[in-house]
């Protein structure tokens, strides 16, 4: 049973480049009912109010260290552009994903089909063969 619990401890993370508070309390509100709905155990939360270009965000590393440290296995986001707009950094985070065996979940979209129209869906397959990992979704 240990296990089981483990696997599905999520990590919300909510970003906004606005200056309004709002925008950020409504994103983190919906993780949360989201999260509730899907039955995972909140391992914690953390929200940047950043443009998102890069990786250098203190919500964006709490979030990366939870994922390493093995307290956080499921990161949920709204969307993709909540992580980054930017495909580099998006496949940067993507990979640290990969690489830690956690599962990338969007709580207001299709994941798939963000992640093929952005073009990064297929250079993440094939790493993940290239490395004998599984996808981070």
């Amino acid at each position: 049973m240990p296990e089981n619990r483990e696997v599905r401890t999520v990590w919300l993370y909510s970003r906004s480049g606005s200056q309004s508070l709002s925008v950020l309390t409504a994103q983190m509100r919906e993780l949360l009912e989201e999260a509730e709905r899907k039955g995972y155990i909140v391992a914690g939360t953390s929200q940047d109010q950043h443009n998102g270009n890069g990786v250098h965000r203190a919500g964006l590393k709490l979030m990366m260290g939870a994922v390493r440290s093995g307290h956080a296995h499921i990161v949920m986001v709204w969307d993709l552009s909540r992580l980054s707009r930017d495909n580099s950094t998006l496949i940067r985070i993507l990979n640290f994903l990969q690489d830690h065996g956690a599962v990338l979940v969007t709580a207001g979209t299709d994941l798939r089909y963000e992640l093929s129209i952005r073009g990064v869906e297929l250079p993440l397959r094939k790493r993940a063969a290239q490395k004998g990992r599984a996808v981070p979704w």
